[in-house]
This record gives C-alpha cells, sequence and structure tokens, in this order.
C-alpha cells in the first residue's frame, strides 16, 4: 500500500501507472518479436559468430528501449493535459534513435572509409524495433490520457 503526503502524490494515479505497465510489457513483446523478424529479414555482413553476438544483443537491448520510453511517458502523462507533452515525449524518443543511424556512418567516416552496408544495416535493425517500442507504448497511453481527459471534461 502506498501511503504518501498530499504535497508529493498530487496528480497521483494508481491506474494510469498500471497502463504504463501494460503498455510496457505489450511494447516488450512486439518489440521482441520485431528484433526476432528484422534479424530474420536483414542480411548479415559479418562471419557467423559475429551475426549471432549481434542477433543477441539486438534481442537484449529491447528491455532496456521498453525501460527507457516507460520513464519518459510516464512523466509526460502525469497531470493534466497531457497529448502535448506525449507527442513531444515520442517524438524526442523517436529522433534519439536516429542518433544510431548518424554514429554508424560517422564510425566510418573518421576512419576515411565510406559507410559500411554492415554498420548501416544494424543501426537501421535497432532503430526499427527502438522506434516499434515507442509507437506501441505512445499508442497506448496516448488512448489512455486522451480516454481520461474526456470524462473530466463530461464531469466538468
Amino acid at each position: 500500500m502506498v501511503v504518501c503526503a498530499e504535497a508529493l502524490c498530487e496528480g497521483y494515479d494508481v491506474k494510469l501507472f498500471g497502463f504504463i505497465f501494460f503498455a510496457g510489457l505489450m511494447s516488450l513483446i512486439v518489440g521482441l518479436v520485431m528484433a526476432a523478424v528484422l534479424n530474420v529479414i536483414f542480411p548479415c555482413y559479418s562471419d557467423k559468430a559475429g551475426c549471432g553476438m549481434g542477433d543477441a544483443f539486438r534481442l537484449f537491448f529491447v528491455p532496456g528501449y521498453v525501460l527507457v520510453a516507460m520513464v519518459v511517458f510516464g512523466i509526460a502523462a502525469v497531470g493534466k493535459n497531457r497529448e502535448r507533452p506525449l507527442k513531444l515525449a515520442a517524438i524526442a524518443l523517436a529522433l534519439a534513435a536516429m542518433v544510431l543511424v548518424f554514429l554508424a556512418i560517422g564510425d566510418d567516416l573518421t576512419k576515411g572509409r565510406m559507410p559500411s552496408m554492415g554498420n548501416l544495416s544494424d543501426a537501421l535493425q535497432v532503430s526499427l524495433t527502438y522506434w516499434v517500442v515507442v509507437l506501441v507504448q505512445w499508442r497506448v497511453i496516448r488512448g489512455v490520457v486522451l480516454e481520461r481527459e474526456a470524462g473530466a471534461r463530461t464531469v466538468a
């Protein structure tokens, strides 16, 4: 049971955090499936051991993406009139994945060579999985927040 002072728990809503947890669970399942599918679809430009390790790391990163998105959306969803902060949080999270693609290109350019297809393929696989996780969480949490705000407007 959670007991807290009024000043600390203003806007605290257990149902909202339950839906954030539910959105995280849904995005975890979808993200793991997406990572597995992308590992099969995209070609591997490394040796067998490198391909296997890359596939494993991409699967192990998905829970990290889920936790980061849950924290960001959990902060953005608390309060009133939260549709715009949720949209901005989703955009910020989606743009953060673009850094991976630019790092893959920059890694090759700093070594004085053209960007390799292996680095771009790996960065694109990681980014697509991350974007799917963010999109699933945003859709679920946005639906709950819009429903709550519509209910609050009808009561008021």
